[in-house]
């Protein structure tokens, strides 16, 4: 098989080029052809997405969840090769929620061997200063408290993110963020204002301790929680029920599955994107019928 691999040389803490050349060498040696690229920005991960499905068999990625993010908005919308993860990020979701390695030597397997599980790949557009912008999805998106976290998250990064980190920027967020009121309107129906909501095309959130519940990766919907409202006590009530797997069973959460919501105030709201800060409401997304086949060990 003809083979490309990318590599994020900033995800692991600079070690992404050196498991990219161990995956190279292990498929070499079985016979594949292999081609590795390393890139350094979101940009890149696009641009090589789009040459690579051009040429490749499978895709191997090494890096984390935003290397994953610019590749999935680099990919054709329709017949996308199979790509195999390389774990190598702080969060790790997807590769989390599909319990997938970081031995170099069960990406091999998975490539020659792993079965197809297809994601869905959601559309958003948003506002980032005073222009409109388009992006695909792959994990969640979050308005109000979420965008405010990640956007003093991505202020205050400076290489890799220690989990530590959050304690700090969890407490900054409550105290800076100003809730403001977003109207919802979930699969044409209106559904009233909320001041924080999160969408999720997996089960967990953030986090392995977080867990939102049941979630099917190709069934063309993703989960909308909507808050009325957040505080430091009513945050603090929700990890602890998200924790236990129970968050939807709260009387303030309302969960609902959807494949297109608009959200939108009379003030625009912060929002982050697979866990990037992008810009503001107003939000459009869609599920409009894009999956991409991910390798997953056969059970």
């Amino acid at each position: 098989m003809q083979i490309e691999i990318l590599a994020n040389p900033f995800s692991g803490r600079g070690r992404g080029p050196e498991r990219a050349a161990r995956i190279a060498e292990l498929l070499s040696a079985r016979g594949h052809s292999v081609g590795v690229h390393i890139g350094r920005s979101r940009q890149d991960g696009i641009q090589w997405a789009q040459n690579a499905a051009d040429i490749a068999d499978r895709l191997v990625v090494v890096g984390g969840d935003g290397t994953l993010n610019g590749v999935m908005n680099g990919l054709p919308a329709q017949d996308a090769p199979p790509l195999a993860l390389s774990p190598l990020g702080t969060a790790n979701m997807l590769a989390q929620e599909l319990k997938i390695s970081q031995r170099p030597e069960d990406t091999v397997t998975l490539v020659e061997r792993g079965e197809r599980q297809l994601v869905d790949i959601p559309t958003v557009s948003y506002q980032s200063e005073r222009t409109r912008r388009t992006r695909r999805c792959f994990l969640c998106l979050g308005f109000g408290y979420d965008g405010e976290l990640m956007r003093l998250m991505q202020a205050q990064r400076d290489g890799p993110i220690h989990p530590v980190q959050y304690v700090k920027v969890l407490a900054d967020a409550m105290r800076s963020w100003t809730p403001v009121p977003q109207e919802i309107i979930a699969d044409d129906q209106p559904l009233g204002e909320y001041r924080y909501g999160i969408l999720s095309g997996v089960s967990i959130y953030g986090s392995t301790i977080l867990r939102l519940g049941r979630c099917n990766l190709q069934d063309g919907l993703w989960e909308l929680f909507l808050f009325r409202n957040v505080d430091l006590l009513r945050g603090g009530l929700f990890a602890i029920a998200a924790a236990g797997g129970q968050l939807d069973k709260l009387p303030d959460v309302r969960r609902i599955p959807v494949h297109k919501v608009s959200i939108k105030g009379a003030e625009n709201a912060p929002l982050q994107v697979d866990g990037d800060y992008v810009g503001n409401t107003a939000l459009e997304f869609r599920i409009d019928g894009m999956q991409v086949p991910l390798l997953v060990a056969r059970p």
